[in-house]
């Protein structure tokens, strides 16, 4: 008897590996070799974002040499109407085109930016899995300028885009496990496989940016099917201050292990969100290159709720917000240094001073005889 037992346990212990992937077989094939790069970068980054007032002093220490190469991903029309001076301009659903790639730097950090921090956070994802050296501008041109017409867009404020939701305490486990979703991009190479991903899922994938109120009217149409598994990718403290009701917890930089991804379903909607909309997009945006549903929650807890301890972050304030200069068609014209250009108000200078000089040297003829 004692054996038969044994043997049943054996059966169904084999039985229950069989039927879990996701621990009968570790992770393999291009969705490991994106997962391998993103939890490298996740280990080894310091912070995915920089500051406006961090960018303005390197780029005005008098240090040509520490400058970064700085990379808008807004589009083209909307970086014609001003930009950081001496920006180029890659649409960031095309970043991943090998002739752009091609003109960017592998030898010197790149600062990305677009309108509020969101798309320029997946650019910047998708280049340091590439090998790049990139870091996102926090709030994007919106944390640059307070320039309405530059940044095209709602600014985030009280009377735009910040909630006051509903938040829970209770913690929540996923307890369940899922087999890892197959990428299958026919690439060969690590960096031509995590380039097709990329170039795959930017081109291809349901919204990765989702407002607060469409998720708040999702898990409130009284139809709990289509609820979305919500993960916020804060610190457990400050998850624990208070969270979306339903959402689980998993820190952005464990986002990338094992244990986590097996955590997630590959046939359900999956929404991350953070603090201000940053960490969240990098979660999304590896989640989405692994073949997850996934998206982020705009304006993360910012957008979600006014509790400023439940934030446990600085707000962004226009009040406060730096107006540093743009360069473009919304920015002062700047006459030139050199001759290479012709501008009519230079020439009507130049003509102004040399009727003044004739005049004051015809005056002075005339006194002296």
């Amino acid at each position: 008897m004692r054996n038969k037992v044994v043997s049943l346990l054996l059966a169904v212990t084999l039985l229950l590996i069989a039927v879990s992937p996701a621990f009968a077989e570790g992770p393999s094939g291009d969705f490991e070799v994106i997962r391998a790069a993103a939890e490298k970068y996740l280990t080894t980054v310091k912070s995915p974002v920089i500051t406006a007032d961090a960018l303005y002093t390197l780029l005005n220490d008098g240090d040509a040499s520490n400058d970064p190469f700085i990379l808008s991903v807004r589009k083209p029309e909307d970086y014609a109407l001003g930009h950081i001076p001496g920006a180029v301009n890659i649409f960031y659903k095309n970043i991943a085109k090998p002739e752009n790639l091609a003109k960017l730097p592998k030898d010197k950090q790149i600062v990305v930016y677009c309108y509020t921090g969101h798309t320029g956070q997946i650019a910047t994802t998708i280049l340091n899995l590439l090998g790049y050296n990139a870091v996102n501008l926090k709030f994007g041109i919106m944390g640059w300028t307070k320039n309405d017409a530059v940044l095209n867009q709602k600014r985030f404020g009280p009377d735009t885009e910040q909630r006051d939701y509903p938040l829970e305490t209770t913690v929540n486990e996923a307890t369940a496990t899922y087999p890892y979703p197959t990428v299958s991009t026919g690439a060969t190479g690590d960096f031509e496989i995590i380039r097709t991903a990329a170039d795959n899922w930017l081109n291809s994938a349901k919204a990765p940016i989702v407002t607060a109120d469409s998720v708040f009217e999702n898990l409130n149409d009284g139809d709990a099917s289509n609820n979305p598994v919500i993960v916020s990718v804060r610190t457990a403290e400050h998850y624990a201050l208070g969270h979306i009701p339903g959402a689980i917890n998993i820190f952005y930089k464990d986002i990338a292990k094992p244990e986590n991804l097996a955590k997630l379903p590959p046939d359900k909607r999956i929404l991350t969100y953070c603090y201000t909309g940053h960490t969240g997009m990098v979660a999304a945006t590896i989640l989405g290159l692994l073949g997850y549903d996934a998206g982020n929650i705009k304006y993360g807890m910012m957008g979600w709720t006014k509790d400023d301890k439940v934030l446990a972050q600085a707000r962004y304030d226009v009040k406060t917000a730096p107006d540093y200069p743009v360069e473009g068609t919304a920015a002062p014209a700047k006459l030139p240094v050199t001759g290479a250009e012709t501008n009519l108000t230079w020439v009507v200078l130049v003509a102004g001073i040399a009727a003044l000089l004739t005049g004051s040297a015809l005056y002075a003829k005339r006194t002296t005889r």
